[in-house]
């Protein structure tokens, strides 16, 4: 429990019928649909655990999680292209930075994570920034609240689809689920190859926090482990990749990747404690087919973010990973789950 304010979601489901009629009076999750703007049609799921967070899931987006608040407290980046409807969105060069919201939760994949590419494949010549799978709209969404092992949990969820006719034909399952007293986001996704030919599957959580969770002298914790800076630019911010600094004019992103440990259960965490917000997370993540960890750091005035990204990448694209026997091979009726935790707390 993050706060003594909270200390009624400690009661039982006996406790909450003598005092309520509907648990809807103390967490909730609520289907409506935006009216205006870029992301005029799009479905959103606004979800409130009841125990202080809050957080808006856009199934026509992925299913991923844009807005995010802990006790009020604004979590997420937000990027300036808003929410964005999927019919608007393009998938060449960088295209997919004029349709990205940023949110806390944005999935890239499912068959390129990294910076743009091409090759000689005549169905797939050319891969825009972080694949097609956010702008994917999912189907059989649903939503789920209920009393479960004595928490009252919500979820909802559905699937998502990234095929064509003569390549590939994949299917990913997300549930995404909290509960009243869990002040954490629990995301499990089941990819499954549902084609004829094998497809080498690349996955990554690109995971966005912004001001004001994100401020000076905000700091990452994490045991020790191997951090490899992206290229020779950001070698200098090695020595400080922890430490959120102010925002300055003309500062550069700085991406840096990490191998964590896995605890006794095989999952590797870090957390981030922010001063001045009194808020902790402890990210957490299944090793066994999240191997690694992206940080991307960028102290610009106007774009002041810090991203979390577990992946199976090295986000360096789908040829590299492929040819250095990085990006894990699917056969065809093969599937591979992939599971992230997100936790908040008062400090």
């Amino acid at each position: 429990m993050s706060s003594l304010k909270f200390n009624y979601a400690k009661g039982t489901e006996a406790d909450f019928l003598r005092h309520t009629a509907d648990m809807e009076q103390i967490a909730w999750a609520r289907a409506s649909e935006l009216s205006e703007g870029d992301g005029r049609g799009n479905r959103i799921i606004d979800i409130n655990n009841g125990s202080g967070l809050a957080f808006t899931v856009a199934p026509d987006r992925g299913l991923d999680i844009v807005e995010a608040s802990f006790c009020g407290i604004p979590l997420a980046f937000r990027a300036p292209a808003g929410h964005v409807n999927p019919g608007r969105a393009l998938h060449n060069g960088l295209s997919w930075l004029r349709s990205w919201s940023g949110g806390l939760l944005t999935s890239c994949g499912l068959r390129h994570v990294g910076p743009p590419e091409d090759d000689e494949n005549p169905l797939d010549p050319h891969r825009g920034l972080h694949g097609r799978i956010s702008a994917q709209s999912s189907s059989d969404t649903f939503i789920h609240r209920g009393w479960e092992n004595g928490h009252y949990a919500i979820k909802v969820g559905g699937t998502l689809r990234e095929a064509m006719m003569f390549g590939e034909n994949l299917r990913i399952g997300r549930e995404i689920t909290t509960a009243l007293g869990d002040n954490s986001i629990h995301i499990e996704d089941t990819v499954r190859n549902i084609g004829s030919n094998h497809e080498f599957i690349q996955m990554l959580y690109h995971c966005n926090f912004g001001y004001p969770f994100i401020a000076q002298d905000s700091r990452l914790e994490a045991p020790p482990h191997k951090i490899t800076p992206r290229d020779e630019s950001t070698v200098p911010g090695l020595g400080s990749w922890h430490i959120m600094s102010k925002p300055e004019s003309g500062v550069k992103e700085q991406c840096f990747l990490h191998e964590l440990p896995s605890d006794e259960y095989g999952w590797a965490s870090i957390s981030l404690s922010s001063p001045f917000t009194g808020v902790k997370l402890m990210l957490s993540y299944d090793s066994s087919t999240l191997p690694r960890l992206m940080q991307w750091k960028l102290m610009e005035n106007g774009r002041y973010v810090l991203g979390l990204e577990p992946t199976n990448t090295t986000v360096s694209g789908r040829a590299k990973d492929i040819s250095n026997g990085i990006a894990p091979r699917l056969e065809a009726g093969e599937s591979i789950r992939f599971r992230v935790r997100l936790s908040f707390e008062l400090i």
